[in-house]
């Protein structure tokens, strides 16, 4: 019986996002500093001969290609994503090791894996950036994903790296001779589960549809967290991590402006615990609203920030940056 399993890591996002989504990206150029982590979405293809089958455990949900469901959610459209590939025997497993929605880009790390998955099975080989550029396009267009540019790039390259985006074209770096600060923010590297999750596009929406009012603030507020970004790239490779926090904080700032629904109270007081217990930055991933709280301790005080947050959290874990990106065996 062939066996087949994708793999895409999650991604942790330091700054810059928000600036990698149109119509702002296409009109002023985005920039984003992330890295993947040792946290992702697994899909298990077992050939057999009967009708596709797609189940996920974290849905809690099957789908059987051939049987008559009008329903139109991400598990059905995925059926016929592979129906149209020319995959309809089999069965798919998916497991993620975060919930759905989380603000780690976990829906475009779900696509990747999908399409790499596909051209195996077919014995075809891609290329991850193309892998990338195909990945948002059908997130965007055909599961009517609001999404950045970054994720699916991020998981798919994987690493920790600064990328830009303008003119149409994608660029990374991957910052050679900063492998000791890296490992540095590795060590020092926090997630924090805030309960709930959310759909990261109600949220971004609202601000695509103020950046294509042209509204002076949230164009604004997007350049200067675009300059962060660059300015992080500066403090990693210059070993600085005063800077590199002090911008991770500066963006959260910026961020929270975008938009009413980005923050809450119960955010603002887990990343006010952490500030305050050994957090040299903090900031919610993704576009806001709930999921993963990112919170980089002071040098020496990662036990200390991860008790007292444990204590207001059910889920807080260490991560390590994973420098492999999408990938099939």
């Amino acid at each position: 019986m062939t066996k087949i399993i994708a793999y895409s890591p999650f991604r942790v996002s330091f700054g810059g996002g928000g600036t990698d989504i149109n119509p702002f990206c296409d009109t002023y150029g985005g920039a984003v500093v992330n890295t993947t982590i040792d946290r992702g979405v697994t899909l298990i293809y077992t050939k057999d001969e009967y009708e596709l089958e797609i189940s996920s455990r974290d849905f809690l949900k099957s789908v059987i290609i051939g049987k008559e469901n009008e329903e139109d959610d991400v598990l059905h459209k995925m059926s016929m994503l592979f129906q149209s590939r020319g995959i309809d025997r089999g069965r798919i497993a998916i497991n993620a090791g975060v919930p759905p929605g989380s603000g780690l880009g976990s829906s475009s790390a779900l696509i990747t894996a999908v399409l790499a998955l596909i051209y195996r099975i077919k014995g075809q080989i891609t290329d991850p950036w193309e892998i990338a550029r195909e990945a948002f396009r059908i997130e965007g267009d055909y599961f009517g994903v609001t999404l950045g540019k970054q994720d699916p790039f991020a998981v798919s390259l994987g690493g920790f790296k600064f990328m830009e985006f303008k003119s149409g074209k994608e660029t990374i770096d991957r910052m050679a001779g900063s492998a000791s600060f890296i490992k540095e923010l590795e060590k020092r590297t926090l997630l924090v589960y805030t309960g709930k999750t959310r759909e990261s596009s109600q949220v971004l929406r609202d601000q695509v549809e103020k950046s294509e009012k042209g509204s002076h603030e949230v164009v604004s507020n997007l350049l200067r967290m675009k300059e962060l970004a660059y300015q992080m790239e500066s403090a990693v490779k210059a070993g600085d991590f005063y800077r590199f926090t002090e911008a991770v904080n500066n963006g959260w700032i910026l961020k929270k402006k975008l938009g009413k629904n980005v923050s809450n109270e119960k955010i603002d007081g887990i990343i006010k615990t952490a500030s305050e217990n050994g957090a040299a930055a903090a900031r919610l991933m993704g576009g806001g609203g709930e999921g993963f709280i990112l919170a980089i301790s002071r040098k020496d005080e990662l036990e200390t920030l991860q008790k007292s947050l444990m204590d207001i959290s059910s889920f807080v874990v260490r991560v390590s940056f994973e420098e492999n990106g999408t990938k099939t065996f």
